[in-house]
């Protein structure tokens, strides 16, 4: 959880740097997440990328994000 809120506007592209001890992770991921709000109709898309470097053996697909929490 961010101490802040964050506010990401359309097309934004976010970068966090994840760290701390080891922890389980989530395996056959999706690189692409669609959300259509119920009331709205408004869609949120999260797109997940693979970052070049040392990933601690974890890649889009088999990472160490749980969940997104989000608001609109």
């Amino acid at each position: 959880m961010y101490s802040d809120e964050v506010q990401i506007g359309p097309e934004t592209v976010m970068t966090t740097l994840y760290t701390g001890p080891d922890s389980h992770y989530g395996t056959k991921g999706l690189r692409k997440v669609t959300h259509e709000s119920p009331t709205t109709g408004a869609k949120t898309c999260f797109t997940f990328c693979y970052a070049a470097g040392n990933n601690n053996g974890t890649s889009v697909e088999d990472g160490q994000i749980p969940e997104v929490i989000f608001y609109t």
